[in-house]
This record gives C-alpha cells, structure tokens and sequence, in this order.
C-alpha cells in the first residue's frame, strides 16, 4: 500500500518554497491522519458514514494555503485513504473559516481550532450524470493536416473495459518511442506520398489522447509530443489553455475544441461533441 505521502507527491507535486503551510496549520499528511483519528472518536455520534459529505473547515487566513489544501487531487488522496480504513464517504469538502460555535454536527480535529469536520448527507442521485458516448469532429485548418477520418466515436466502454487504456492522437496509425510502441486511434496521415507531408510534422506520433474518467467523464491530456507551448490549445468552457504540460488533465465540455497549431499556423481542430445515451 502507499503511503500517504508518496501518493501527495506523485500526484500534486512538492510544494513550492515560497508558499510554505505557516506552522500554525498542519501539513496535507498529518491532517489525512487527523481527520481519520477524529472519525474514529466520534462514528457513534454520526452512524455512518455510507451515502454521506466530509466537510473539513481550515480555519486559516490566507487564500493562497487553503488552495493548497482544497484541490481535486488532494481530496482524492483523503477519501482513497478513509475506504481503506473503513469509512466511505460520497464526496469531500473544504471551507475555509471557522463553524458557528452552535453548530453542533462539527468536531475539532486533533483539538488545535484550527480545523474541523462535519458529517452531512449527501444526495448522490442529484449529481449530475457522466455522460459515456461522444465523438471528435475534425476541421482542417487554414494550412491544413488531413485526418484519415473527419470524425471519431468516442465510447467509455472500450476505456472502462481495458480494450483501449485511451484514444490516442497522433502521427501514424503506430508509434514507437524508446523501444515501446503505441497505437494511436485519432489519425493524422504520414504517407510519404503526400504532397503536405511536412504538414504533418506539427503533430506528434505521440501527441495527446482523451481518457475516461467514470467520475469525471471524458478529458484531455496532451502527451510529450504535443506539451510545446503554443502547440496545443483547448477552449474548454469559455477558456483558452495553453496545453503545455504533459501532467495537467483538462475534463472536456460540450463544444469543447482541441487546436494544433505551427506556430501562427492554425492547422486542425478537434470539437467534442457529447452523444446522449
């Protein structure tokens, strides 16, 4: 099993020097212990903890450490870490300040008034469905790269089912990158024969893919050969991102376009459609 610490740092990075936890909170590994420790004191009071919301209160004063502590990857890390030891929780919040002193569902944590939690239920059936099918619609650019398909069906089974482990972009039906080859599923052609063969050459053999998440649903993550900046861009829900970092994942919206460009060169778009079951 891995440890808690290993897990924060595999999955949201050592933090930087400069925004520190102040000595006056915990850090990320001590709080995942403490709150597990004060469940255990306190589960005859709350029943159970099936079907229900972890709210955690830190009472701190700057915005820029209650960020540190409220991210996805982070509350992923406490509510992986409370299944193991018995108590599922549907969902996980932080607030930042301190609970009314009548609020009698709330318990300090390890007795620093500084942080506390407070069991709430949880209505799982008003959280808004995963949607499983979509496609990739694909509109040539200015200079353009030609797909070998204008469009592709996107289905969560063949990601949930292990056939796929995502749907690959890429250069090149196969790629081969130190010795491991990967089969790319959304395909930009390499014929030698092309009269745009260059052209080609702005996407990657191993350029990004979109995976599924059964909580999330379906998201985006450029791969090493797509995290150039000004490469790859996402305009996700009223946003332009700069996908240059081949860790972030972006969960796709609706109309959600995926842009690969050489520079000022706009060469293709690939729009997210969701398909309703």
């Amino acid at each position: 099993m891995q440890k808690i610490s290993d897990l924060i740092k595999k999955l949201t990075g050592e933090q930087n020097t400069s925004t520190k936890i102040p000595n006056t909170l915990n850090d990320r590994e001590l709080l995942c212990r403490n709150i597990r420790s004060t469940l255990a004191g306190v589960i005859e009071d709350i029943n159970t903890t099936k079907g229900k919301q972890l709210v955690v209160w830190l009472n701190c004063d700057q915005r820029i450490v209650f960020d540190q502590y409220n991210n996805e990857s982070y509350r992923d890390i406490i509510l992986k870490d409370l299944l193991e030891h018995g108590y599922k929780f549907e969902q996980m919040t932080f607030i930042k300040g301190e609970p009314e002193a009548d609020n009698h569902n709330v318990f300090k944590i390890c007795d620093n008034d500084l942080e506390y939690l407070e069991v709430l239920d949880c209505d799982v059936a008003q959280q808004p469905s995963v949607t499983k099918k979509a496609k990739i619609v694909i509109i040539e650019g200015l200079y353009a790269v030609n797909p070998l398909q204008k469009e592709y069906e996107l289905s969560s089974e063949e990601i949930t089912s292990g056939r796929i482990p995502a749907y690959n972009i890429g250069r090149g039906k196969i790629a081969k990158k130190d010795g491991v080859f990967r089969e790319n599923h959304i395909i930009f052609d390499v014929s030698p024969d092309s009269p745009l063969r260059e052209e080609y050459r702005c996407i990657s053999r191993n350029h990004a893919h979109i995976g599924f998440d059964p909580k999330k649903g379906f998201f985006f993550q450029v791969d090493e050969g797509g995290a150039y900046p000004g490469k790859t861009l996402l305009v996700n829900g009223g946003r332009t991102i700069n996908c240059d970092c081949a860790d972030t994942v972006f969960p796709l919206k609706n109309g959600a376009k995926i842009i690969v460009k050489d520079g000022m060169d706009y060469k293709a778009m690939l729009v997210f459609e969701q398909i309703k079951d």
